[in-house]
């Protein structure tokens, strides 16, 4: 049950933009509306339309703080239909106006690239695929986090066929908790998806994962890139990248989506997804 309920959870996040119901979700996973009101409620300790509210927020407190679209523009990508019902659910969440949060955080983020002798810069990357597991654990926290073996422990059966992908983890809390607005109630509030980024010759649409993996498409996208040495390190080239695209001040701005990180030959590599 806690599988399907963590199929509920990833759909949720995955449609913050789009006017969906109990309904859709239900469908989605093939179970009643009362079913999947009372299995979410066990697993995460919290409505499902409430969950999916939070983690709106969430993503509009990203935006606000990293991207300089207006609070029109946030709300409607994060799902709201007009600006007054999405900055009445900001005021309730955070005790500020979206206006005034942007404004608390401005003198915190809009200060020089912090020498830490990391390099970023924009890159494009075609399209892709994904198998990921997700484990309600900040990175830090999962034992043999970047171990090959590890990552792929449930995927030996496809080891050959999939022998030229790279390992690598998605964050979709990493920027909310950067800026210190991440949920902090009794639900699983901090979640890492592992598993494999597949080579462009690898085509995993036929392959039949197991039941805790899913596939990912991922669509041509430009995304900031910044190279460091080891997981000790992810937090430091988060905010050199945060600050090089603060400064910039061009059209690329963070998207709100997952930041990546994949471990290369010698090296790992963070990726957030951009916007322009």
């Amino acid at each position: 049950m806690f599988n399907a309920m963590t199929r509920a959870e990833i759909w949720l996040q995955d449609t913050l933009d789009k006017s969906l119901g109990i309904e859709d979700l239900a469908n989605h996973i093939g179970y009643s509306s009362s079913q999947v009101r009372r299995q979410f409620r066990q697993s995460f300790h919290i409505s499902p339309s409430a969950y999916r509210e939070i983690r709106r927020l969430e993503r509009a407190a990203v935006l606000l703080a990293l991207t300089p679209l207006n609070i029109a523009q946030i709300a409607i990508r994060c799902g709201y239909q007009n600006h007054s019902s999405f900055s009445r659910a900001f005021q309730r969440r955070y005790q500020y106006s979206p206006r005034n949060f942007r404004l608390k955080l401005k003198t915190t983020f809009h200060r020089p690239v912090p020498p830490h002798g990391f390099n970023t810069r924009i890159e494009k990357a075609t399209g892709r695929q994904m198998i990921l597991m997700r484990l309600y654990k900040a990175p830090e926290h999962i034992k043999g986090l970047g171990d090959e073996s590890y990552h792929a422990m449930q995927l030996a059966c496809l080891q050959t066929r999939l022998r030229r992908s790279t390992t690598i983890i998605a964050l979709p809390d990493i920027l909310a908790d950067r800026i210190n607005a991440l949920n902090n109630e009794s639900f699983h509030s901090y979640r890492t998806d592992i598993g494999l980024y597949l080579s462009d010759t690898d085509n995993a649409q036929d392959i039949a994962l197991p039941v805790l993996y899913r596939r990912v498409d991922i669509p041509t996208y430009y995304y900031a890139s910044t190279c460091f040495d080891s997981l000790a390190g992810l937090y430091g080239a988060l905010t050199h990248t945060i600050m090089y695209l603060l400064n910039r001040q061009d059209v690329w701005h963070v998207s709100g989506h997952p930041p990546q990180v994949l471990w290369k030959a010698n090296h790992l590599e963070l990726r957030i997804p951009l916007i322009g």
